[in-house]
């Protein structure tokens, strides 16, 4: 039995209503749970002397990795050093939120040229959060 007349046409709009209204709240649903807030991290890496003229000491190379979000985030360092250099650092942290941890390093002198260190911070998954770099020379 079909439903006619007014009544019919009032049943038929409120069906309608009800069902987009329903979708609609299941869209924003699956909006809100599919996006995932990204990591933050920031990254320094400063070398002292700017210029090392002493041959047998060696270069101080501090690198800060700050964690840039209000919850504990897990994150790994991965360093990379100019290709003649020795001591590369690599490692992952638990950093609560807003912490900052230091990393020192001690790079041996090797004559002559300009060098660098470069740090990448990834997050647990994998993503590329900071990139920091520091530059001196060997002379």
């Amino acid at each position: 039995m079909r439903p006619t007349g007014l009544m019919g046409k009032i049943m038929i709009v409120g069906l309608l209503v009800g069902s987009t209204g329903l979708a609609g709240g299941m869209v924003a649903a699956a909006h809100v749970t599919a996006a995932a807030p990204a990591g933050c991290a920031k990254a320094a890496v400063v070398a002292k002397p700017k210029l090392n003229t002493q041959a047998g000491s060696t270069e101080t190379v501090q690198n800060q990795i700050t964690n840039c979000t209000a919850k504990t985030e897990v994150v790994q360092v991965k360093q990379k050093l100019s290709a003649q250099l020795t001591g590369v650092f690599n490692g992952t942290f638990t950093l609560a939120a807003h912490q900052t941890t230091e990393i020192t390093q001690h790079i041996p002198y090797v004559c002559c040229g300009m060098y660098h260190a470069t740090d990448q911070v990834f997050s647990a998954s994998g993503q590329l959060l900071a990139t920091g770099r520091g530059d001196w020379t060997f002379a």
